[in-house]
């Protein structure tokens, strides 16, 4: 079996890090084919960010992966993802990170979003 190919993971998130990893692992135990072996970009935190502006998570994982991957060697993959509530026009969406403001917490973006939410029946309350 050949030696697994080293990927890049361009985040800080070590939660999502082991969730990439685990689908990795599936995938290679499933498939037989080519493992990978994921890894998070190294410096990540001291490199340039990139402006997250693009209109969907796709788009936004796309760019970052792009950018990250001019500032690196090797093969770099980025995602990005966020909470879409029906109910609020898809609110907050691709925002989600920025939600309540540029230095929210979490717990503001959570209270946000309740806010928003009350008086809403529960089954408008899916996201």
């Amino acid at each position: 079996m050949p030696a697994p190919v080293k990927i890049h993971f361009a985040s800080s998130n070590p939660g999502k890090l082991a969730e990439f990893r685990a689908l990795a692992e599936s995938n290679a135990a499933e498939t037989s084919s080519t493992a990978f072996r994921v890894e998070m970009l190294p410096r990540f935190e001291s490199l340039p960010s990139l402006e997250e502006n693009a209109p969907t998570f796709g788009e936004n994982a796309l760019g970052k992966a792009l950018y990250y991957s001019k500032l690196s060697d090797g093969i770099v993959f980025a995602d990005d993802s966020g909470l879409v509530v029906p109910a609020l026009g898809g609110a907050p969406g691709v925002h989600s990170a920025r939600y309540a403001g540029p230095d929210a917490t979490s717990a503001d973006r959570i209270n946000k979003l309740l806010e928003e939410l009350a008086g809403r029946p529960r089954q408008e309350r899916a996201a």
